[in-house]
């Protein structure tokens, strides 16, 4: 059995990625309380957590990801009709089950319903079905979004995994919301107190302009794709290309410069000292970026029997139009313009003597990132 070092690792099919990707947030910055006691005692958060980023259907796990696999405390199942139909995601859970661990799987339910009648709506991957229903005492019940919330269910999965009830984490989250109420509620009466000594407000115009190509981003779980700050105040949008009109600046600011910060993923920051007239409304101008997130799709191909770098495998995306062949040690860069960069791309893996990787939906990298062929005698 290899040694543990991942706290967890998340099970998904490649359609549910957002759900896995905010998993992986949530759980990396959590802070675990200070009384709780865990085998990763020299942590304050749950992490490592592992995330695959290969999209594999067939044949059996490859050495790289059974080792993380295996050395995961925890599997983390994200349950939809996405990965009720995936092969990989029902060999992650046998694999598991089989190692005897099967009460350390916990299944969060994004989609669909475990068990159900109607086929289009079973979340529960195959392997999961038939085993619990073989083996009726080993019943997992699912953590699901449907029945109590994201935020709760969040919260479950922790306390599962802490072994920790969850009515002692989830009153800790509702202290810490009753505190910041708290702080709020003493702070408002004192900032409209002094908002009432000036009666016509100032208004701020900040013009939001992309100077390149925008980038195409994908459905966001957070809901939004940058912030502008302004004398530290934090406001929150969901367009890169757009006017954010500030009509309540408190009056005493008139005749002064204020700071005001932009801040998105994959742009470069923007600070500047919006000039304040003695007129009712002013304009700013933001011109932001581009940074080089997606100009690189880096990475690594190696067979995933062997573990071994595959040498000569054309990697290529965009139908085609950007290729790069590994090099001796399995390594692929792909350079890519400015118009044609995003989150996600279509993906295809050639090598003779290995099955066809294709993939429509991968996460661009900078980093390395490792992608796994299947000898085509598999």
């Amino acid at each position: 059995m290899a040694q543990k070092r991942n706290f967890a690792f998340i099970s998904y099919n490649h359609r549910d990625m957002k759900y896995a990707k905010w998993l992986q947030k949530k759980l990396e910055s959590y802070k675990l309380p200070t009384e709780i006691h865990n085998e990763f005692e020299d942590s304050k958060y749950i992490r490592p957590v592992f995330r695959d980023q290969t999209d594999l259907n067939t044949g059996v796990l490859g050495n790289v990801l059974r080792d993380q696999l295996e050395a995961s405390h925890y599997l983390i199942v994200i349950c939809s009709p996405n990965s009720a139909k995936s092969e990989w995601v029902s060999k992650e859970v046998q694999a598991f089950v089989e190692w005897g661990r099967i009460d350390r799987i916990i299944p969060l339910i994004v989609e669909g319903q475990p068990n159900c009648y109607n086929p289009d709506m079973e979340c529960f991957p195959e392997y999961l079905r038939t085993y619990t229903k073989e083996h009726p005492e080993y019943e997992l019940l699912g953590v699901s979004f449907a029945e109590v919330g994201r935020e709760k269910a969040f919260i479950r999965v922790v306390s599962k995994m802490l072994d920790v009830s969850f009515d002692t984490l989830w009153k800790r989250h509702e202290r810490e919301r009753r505190r910041r109420i708290i702080i709020t509620s003493v702070s408002t009466p004192i900032i409209l107190a002094l908002l009432y000594w000036f009666v016509v407000p100032c208004k701020l115009n900040i013009h939001i302009k992309d100077a390149q190509s925008q980038l195409q981003v994908v459905d966001r779980v957070d809901g939004y794709v940058a912030t502008v700050t302004v004398d530290g105040t934090e406001y929150r949008i969901n367009s890169l290309d757009t006017i954010l009109e500030i009509s309540s600046l408190p009056g005493y600011f008139r005749g002064k410069e204020i700071p005001v910060t932009f801040t998105a993923t994959y742009y470069d920051s923007i600070q500047v000292n919006a000039p304040i007239g003695f007129g009712i409304s002013n304009d700013v101008q933001l011109p932001i970026k581009r940074d080089t997130s997606f100009q690189h799709f880096k990475g690594k191909i190696i067979d995933a029997t062997t573990g071994e770098p595959v040498a000569g495998a054309e990697f290529s995306i965009d139908n085609g139009k950007y290729k790069s062949v590994t090099d001796a040690e399995g390594n692929f860069d792909v350079e890519i313009a400015a118009e044609d960069q995003s989150e996600t791309k279509d993906v295809v893996i050639r090598k003779e003597g290995y099955k066809e990787f294709n993939s429509p939906d991968e996460t661009v990298e900078s980093r390395d990132v490792v992608f796994m062929l299947h000898n085509i005698n598999e």
